[in-house]
């Protein structure tokens, strides 16, 4: 059985690897996005942020997009009423007004008369990933100097990372020009700063950042960008980080997010979901390399140590279900805490660990309970055969010594019967004989050890328990008399020659295992006892008896039998002699 064990540790052995090298490889990276995002829930926003939505109703009241600057100055100095702690603009002014210089202007004295930090945006063009430092941008499309000049004026660059599948995740901790070496920080981290609140989340520069969403699109405050301009605003404002961006669909400024469920987020709200997650102190950064092998590692390997302790495939597959079920949990609870345990590779591991070691159970182990099943339900009863498949160990290549109750049981007269009969004929009496006498042994919980020409030989006690063997073996051979009656009956009616036997039974110690090679090898009981059995039986003709137990079989006894004393007998090969008993009736 030992093999059995190192075969199923590496069994988990080779499928930690395997999924460790698919780890590293970075296969399936979009599965496990999907499944990550299965994991995304709600979580508490901040009261201090709002979005001034320039959405479909704003553009009705104010007017065709793109507007006149002085749309935006209008509302600062409307704002600059409510006290914000900082506003956020994002709409891109890279180019001069198509309405003059007056209109750029308008909007660069309210900037700079602006009693609050104004934070615009900066995007670049394509993204080089370099080996240190931060991301490097091509190009930027920056706003006017004229508007970021004055002094509460600042820029944050406004760049998201979109995945293969669409969803936007991620973001630059920090982006900087291929030639000017400028680099900026992300939008939300920049007005979040200027506000003079804290961030909880220090974003590395050099790295790309997972974007916590706290909450699905429309969550976070809004407040229609027309009550601002028409200075309705609301008096809640002072101290609130504000961020100002296009929410009308017509804008096309949308992103899909984990939190869509089939709905778009717009891009200032998805900043503004940034800054919470600044504020709040969310993150979500994956597990280190090495925990991450050691979690897959014992993801593969628990289902290999609960299929060795159960000896049940059920039991280990339930336990194993169980496992998957609490592992799933913890990666629940870790990314809700902000540690990102993959979960394709390490359920993975598990699961595939899991069927493998099924497999291999079924393949092997239950292969040979099959096998044990065919091998012995024709020599065993049910109830037997049950606890044998329960631990097929019991009958593993080898012996044990066992206390038994051996059982022979012979043809009187067989030569005779067998020049009186032809071939065929003598053939289908044994197999009617043979049919009737070991379904007496079957139904009494014994063993059909083997048919030797016209005898037979069973045992009891082994492989299971039975603290009432000799009992047992006494009842079998007593039914065996009494099913010899019918059968004789019918061999008259049918003009057969009738069968009588001999039956020898002794109790005591013998070697009880498989006894053979590895390739071919026999269920069977050896030494003194089967000897004395033997005799036992032979001593029917001295006798003139049926059924021949010993002393010790006789002192096993415990319901009460008609039972004769013969006296003692030499038993060949014992120095001893034994006190035999006939069993009447």
């Amino acid at each position: 059985m030992k093999y059995q064990y190192v075969i199923q540790l590496a069994i988990g052995f080779l499928v930690g690897a395997a999924a460790t090298l698919s780890l590293w490889a970075g296969l399936f990276s979009g599965l496990e996005l999907f499944l990550e995002d299965l994991l995304v829930s709600q979580k508490p926003l901040r009261d201090d942020i709002v979005l001034v939505a320039i959405d479909d109703q704003s553009l009705k009241k104010i007017g065709q997009w793109p507007w006149p600057r002085a749309v935006f100055a209008w509302a600062f100095r409307e704002l600059s009423r409510s006290s914000p702690a900082a506003v956020a603009l994002d709409v891109m002014m890279s180019e001069h007004s198509r309405l003059g210089t007056t209109d750029d202007a308008a909007l660069r004295d309210a900037i700079a008369d602006a009693p609050f930090p104004v934070v615009m945006p900066a995007e670049a063009g394509r993204l080089t990933l370099q080996n240190r430092g931060p991301l490097r941008a091509d190009s930027f499309l920056l706003p006017l100097k004229e508007f970021t000049e004055a002094p509460g004026a600042d820029i944050g660059h406004v760049n998201l990372v979109t995945d293969a599948d669409g969803i936007t995740r991620r973001f630059p901790g920090s982006v900087a020009g291929a030639d000017s070496g400028a680099a900026y920080a992300p939008f939300a981290e920049t007005v979040v700063r200027r506000s003079g609140k804290a961030p909880r989340v220090p974003l590395a520069p050099d790295r790309i950042h997972r974007i916590v969403f706290s909450a699905p699109p429309g969550a976070i405050r809004r407040i229609p960008f027309w009550r601002i301009y028409e200075g309705n605003a609301p008096d809640d404002l002072a101290g609130k980080i504000i961020f100002i961006g296009a929410t009308a669909p017509d804008l096309h400024d949308e992103r899909i997010t984990p939190f869509s469920r089939g709905s778009t987020m717009p891009g200032a709200e998805i900043h503004a979901q940034i800054a919470t997650m600044l504020l709040q102190g969310y993150r979500l950064n994956p597990l280190p390399g090495r925990l991450q092998t050691l979690w897959i590692f014992s993801a593969s390997f628990i289902p290999a140590l609960l299929f060795i302790l159960f000896k049940k495939s059920r039991a280990a597959l339930g336990a194993n279900i169980l496992i998957g079920f609490i592992q799933f949990g913890g990666i629940a609870i870790l990314f809700d805490r902000g540690i990102a345990v993959n979960v394709v590779h390490g359920s993975g591991a598990w699961a595939l660990s899991t069927l493998a070691l099924f497999g291999y159970r079924y393949f092997s182990g239950e292969r040979q309970r099959r096998e044990m099943r065919r091998a012995f339900s024709r020599y065993v009863s049910r109830d037997v055969l049950a606890e044998i498949l329960k631990d097929p160990s019991k009958i593993a290549l080898g012996g044990a010594e066992r206390n038994v109750t051996v059982f022979f049981s012979d043809i009187r007269g067989f030569t005779a019967l067998s020049e009186r009969t032809s071939p065929a004929e003598l053939v289908a009496l044994l197999n009617r004989y043979f049919t009737q006498m070991s379904e007496e042994v079957l139904r009494a919980n014994g063993v059909l050890d083997k048919y030797i020409g016209d005898a037979i030989m069973a045992f009891w006690g082994a492989p299971t328990s039975d603290p009432d063997h000799a009992e047992h073996a006494v009842d079998a051979a007593r039914g065996m008399i009494k099913q010899l009656a019918l059968l004789n009956a019918e061999f008259r009616r049918e003009g057969k020659p009738e069968i009588s036997i001999g039956i020898g039974i002794y109790t005591g110690t013998a070697i009880v295992g498989n006894v053979g090679s590895d390739q071919r090898f026999d269920y069977t009981v050896i030494g003194d006892t089967v000897n004395a059995a033997s005799r036992l039986e032979g001593l029917n003709k001295q006798y003139g008896t049926t059924i021949i137990i010993g002393e010790s079989t006789r002192r096993n006894l415990k319901k009460t039998y008609d039972i004769r004393p013969l006296g003692d007998a030499e038993v060949k090969g014992r120095t001893e002699p034994i006190h035999i008993y006939e069993v009447c009736g």
